[in-house]
């Protein structure tokens, strides 16, 4: 048996399985007929799939490839970047999740709207799209690159296979197989990532013979400098805390103490994987230096020939399915119930709803697919909609919960979004091309002198605070606690 065939084999058996739980929960539950039960698991899952779901959610292809490619370039200091997102993301697990379980909402945008009218949701709901569309975008052709890769297939024929199977087992089984998935694919990824680092010290000599060949820049906590480092820090929190994806995980969980314990499990074994890429990549540089940093992960899943190799690319595989599979559930949420039930159609019944749901799901993935093509790196895909949505929509979110001033002062909280936004996609636009490509490398991150979001972001700070300062001035403070409580 060829290692191709192989390597088919093990894949069909994994796509099997998936597609399998899809249609399980599809029988199991009430995935036809009931929304809530399709879009978040009835509000009533477990510990166990929930922090399995998260992890997966927070690990996707462009965190492995686009990570590892990182780690080839410019080493540890890139890890800033996740985790910052993850300490953030924990943080909104204590805080966040239990005030939004509260309010009862299922997407982001539905709470702006609940404190501020329809114009809001709207904008909140194009900030939201904007990143999940990206995380699509960029996971998808990912997918795609790694089966084209194995199989010497087009690239076309190659989304159709992987993102089909996604569609499949995502549009059968709603919530529950995806948080199903989501959780033995985690234990997938945990495995068939950690474990190529010893192979590659062991490859390269040793652990002292990789060590000396190990250039000091990459070991150097801020060799992407200080401006890049801050910006990555602060994308890493503030894309994390109106991250819909993630969000709707806490939301699905049976009770706000489940909930808590989710995100403090998931995030916990998170944020110590998150180092795995970065270190396979500097592995990577060290006993493949010559070839390009975007191939560097799948470079490494060959470390032991192509049999051994199988198991590898299903396991980044899998990282891909994860995040796909609920990023695409978390815009459908958006566009059926933020669009179609709240302005369209406002008596929809759940069946059509849920109807609508799946048609939706192929839809979004085709949309994204044909932008993924357009675009050439596969991380900047991933962050270029979280930059905006981190700038523009994230210190809003937060400062509605957090800050019931915030809750009386519509025109500025609209203003602030829309500013944030702008000064984010104006920096972006100016800095177009990669200003830093170390060792020759520029496929797979851009460099910023200053990253967008350090322009975004105190843009949508001084209209928020001001703002909201100005517009509630003459208020009593009496007027203003009676929303403490909303």
């Amino acid at each position: 048996m060829g290692p191709k065939i192989f390597a088919l084999i093990v894949i069909l058996v994994f796509f099997a399985m998936m597609i399998g739980i899809g249609f399980y929960y599809n029988k199991k539950g009430q995935a036809d007929t009931n929304s809530d039960d399709y879009i978040l698991a009835g509000r009533k899952a477990p510990l166990l799939i929930v922090a399995g779901s998260l992890f997966a959610t927070w690990v996707s292809s462009a965190t492995v490839m686009g990570y590892a490619g990182s780690g080839f370039t410019v080493g540890l200091g890139a890890y800033w970047s996740g985790a910052s997102f993850i300490a953030a993301t924990m943080w909104m697990g204590i805080w966040i999740i239990p005030r939004l379980r509260k309010a009862g909402i299922t997407t982001v945008p539905e709470l702006f709207e609940h404190y501020f009218g329809p114009a809001h949701r709207l904008v909140a709901l194009l900030l939201s799209l904007g990143r999940d569309l990206g995380v699509i975008a960029s996971i998808s052709i990912a997918l795609a690159q790694i089966f084209q890769s194995l199989f010497g297939i087009s690239q076309l024929a190659a989304l159709c296979i992987t993102v089909g199977v996604v569609l499949v087992f995502t549009a059968s089984g709603g919530m529950w197989a995806v948080l199903v998935t989501d959780t033995i694919q985690s234990a997938m990824i945990i495995v068939g990532s950690v474990v190529l680092i010893p192979l590659g010290i062991w490859k390269a000599g040793g652990f002292a013979a990789f060590c000396a060949q190990v250039p000091a820049t990459h070991v150097n906590p801020v060799s992407a400098g200080f401006s890049q480092t801050l910006g990555w820090i602060l994308l890493g929190c503030f894309i994390s805390f109106a991250y819909q994806t993630v969000l709707q995980r806490g939301l699905a969980a049976k009770d706000d103490e489940t909930a808590k314990k989710c995100f403090l499990y998931g995030g916990g074994m998170a944020m110590l994987w998150y180092i795995t890429p970065f270190m396979v990549g500097m592995v990577a540089r060290v006993v493949y230096p010559t070839i390009n940093a975007s191939d560097a992960y799948l470079t490494m899943c060959n470390i032991l020939g192509p049999y051994a190799g199988a198991f590898f690319v299903v396991c980044l595989m899998a990282s891909c399915m994860s995040t796909i599979s609920s990023c695409i559930l978390t815009t459908t949420a958006n566009i059926t119930l933020d669009v179609y039930k709240r302005f369209l159609n406002p008596k929809a019944s759940d069946k059509q709803v849920v109807k609508l749901q799946r048609i939706c799901l192929f839809v979004i993935v085709i949309v994204c697919a044909w932008v993924g093509k357009m675009l050439p790196y596969i991380l900047e895909l991933f962050w270029i909609g979280g930059r905006i949505m981190a700038s523009g929509l994230a210190p809003v979110f937060v400062a509605i919960i957090l800050w019931p001033r915030a809750r009386r002062a519509p025109k500025a909280t609209l203003l602030a979004m829309i500013c944030g936004a702008a000064f984010n996609i104006a920096a972006q636009a100016y800095q177009s091309s990669a200003f830093a490509a170390m060792g020759g490398q520029n496929d797979v991150v851009t460099l910023f002198t200053l990253d967008p979001v350090l322009a975004g972001l105190p843009a949508c700070f001084v209209v928020l605070i001001v703002g909201v300062l100005l517009e509630t001035r003459g208020q009593t403070r009496e007027y203003l606690l009676q929303y403490k409580a909303d």
